[in-house]
């Protein structure tokens, strides 16, 4: 049996400063609310000229997704090629394929 005190709390103390990281108790930000994303539109004009060289990809739009803001891909018709190629994000902003068929102008008046 040991005669040796416990350590005291002046002991303790670096030990336990050194824990608080892990504690998420002197947290900074998160990479995400550091930077800022770009506007959704800068976003969806950069990145539209290569999503339409893919196949059946006839334009994309802005919109909401879950209520947040989100690009809209628009195929013609089901495209697993293009399906694959486009990211489910970019940018920090959510990408959704929807497959609306051949866009057709109005008929004036119509």
């Amino acid at each position: 049996m040991s005669n040796r005190a416990p350590p005291s709390a002046a002991l303790l103390l670096p030990f336990l400063l050194l824990l608080l990281p892990a504690c998420g108790l002197n947290r900074g930000p998160s990479a995400e609310e550091a930077v800022p994303r770009p506007p959704i539109e800068e976003v969806q004009e950069r990145h539209t000229p290569a999503w339409m060289e893919l196949p059946r990809v006839t334009g994309t739009g802005i919109g909401l997704c879950d209520e947040e803001p989100c690009i809209r891909v628009f195929l013609s018709a089901a495209s697993p090629e293009a399906e694959k190629a486009i990211p489910k994000e970019v940018e920090g902003y959510r990408v959704e394929v929807v497959v609306t068929g051949i866009f057709r102008p109005r008929r004036p008046g119509g």
